[in-house]
């Protein structure tokens, strides 16, 4: 009856006006049920671990043959079941082989193929070995979904920014010995991938190359301003100002190579300012970014006090010289106040340009 009632609180009953993403995210439903029946202590074991493989091979034997029915909810169930086993980097050549097919094809038949593949994607990270060859580029893959424009595969390939992001951190990907932090971490990732990111970004009309923290940033003002997806891009923005936050802490610690740039966080922070203003979650914020919030700073936050702490971070970056990007800031700022509602989100953003 538990499962049951899950199934039926989750809206698995199907429906004529269904949209795509409904149907996957109700198969994916469906699939974590079976999968925790399996991972049941009653089952556990080797009649379990049999049930999972014999699925498995049910599964494969369906995924990568063309069948606009079949397939997009075969990829979705791949993922679910290579999220409890390493993947290795064989199948997912072959899943990235048919993303390719399936976006070459978008526009002429639905998003549900190459959305139900990014789902596929985004579980199939947490089971890619930390020397996997293709991890980090998995990060430009994301991003370049995000830049075709089209919400449903925006919104996945944010999902799947996130979990490259978070899974390269828990490996220490971003830690000194593997380089000089998130920005040069990933950039040189882009390297297997340049000749296309480099295309994508001139159809898009933002470089990374020139400023990632502004392209990043920029890509990322595009969820914040639905609401369909801004909760998301809330928490991506925090999970990377985390994650700069730490890489900026052994970046200014260190003594010896003292011409080493600092991760830039103050776009993150400027785009991130205004929805946690109106959330009351500044002060959350800038502990994320490393700051020690007391009760008397939090007081002050309210009332113009985050503004006084962002000059803090500009200083720290004229020192090390690592604030070229600055003046493309002023963009940023111009879009947000384009699309900013809320006259509380308008006066962080003016606070912010004066």
């Amino acid at each position: 009856m538990e499962y049951k009632d899950e199934l039926a609180a989750g809206g698995c009953g199907g429906s004529a006006h269904e949209s795509p993403r409904d149907a996957l995210d109700s198969v994916e439903r469906v699939a974590q049920v079976f999968l925790r029946i399996m991972d049941n202590s009653a089952f556990a074991g080797a009649r379990g671990n049999a049930w999972r493989a014999r699925w498995t091979t049910l599964v494969t034997a369906s995924t990568f043959v063309f069948n606009p029915a079949i397939q997009p909810r075969a990829f979705v169930l791949l993922g679910k079941l290579a999220a409890h086993d390493e993947v290795d980097d064989d199948l997912l050549y072959q899943t990235l082989a048919t993303l390719r097919g399936a976006l070459a094809s978008f526009g002429e038949t639905d998003e549900a193929l190459p959305v139900s593949v990014l789902l596929c994607l985004v579980n199939m990270v947490g089971g890619l070995p930390p020397d996997s060859s293709y991890l980090a580029s998995l990060f430009w893959v994301g991003i370049a979904v995000m830049q075709i424009g089209h919400l449903p595969l925006y919104k996945v390939g944010l999902n799947l920014v996130a979990k490259v992001v978070r899974t390269l951190d828990a490996c220490g990907a971003f830690l000194p010995e593997n380089g000089d932090g998130f920005q040069h971490f990933l950039m040189s990732a882009r390297v297997a991938v340049e000749k296309a990111a480099d295309q994508v970004d001139d159809l898009v009309g933002i470089s990374f190359r020139s400023s990632f923290s502004a392209a990043l940033s920029l890509l990322l003002l595009r969820g914040m301003e639905d609401m369909s997806s801004k909760d998301e891009a809330y928490e991506v923005l925090l999970q990377v100002i985390g994650v700069v936050a730490s890489c900026r802490k052994w970046q200014q610690a260190d003594q010896i190579t003292t011409d080493r740039k600092c991760d830039l966080i103050l776009p993150y922070m400027i785009l991130i300012l205004p929805t946690a203003s109106v959330r009351k979650e500044l002060a959350h914020v800038f502990t994320t970014a490393g700051f020690a919030i007391g009760a008397e700073t939090k007081a002050s936050l309210e009332h113009g006090g985050c503004v006084r702490l962002l000059e803090q971070v500009h200083k720290i970056d004229i020192a090390r010289k690592c604030q070229s990007d600055y003046i493309l800031y002023p963009s940023i700022l111009a879009a947000m106040l384009h699309k900013s509602r809320s006259d509380q989100e308008i006066t962080i953003l003016y606070s912010v340009l004066a």
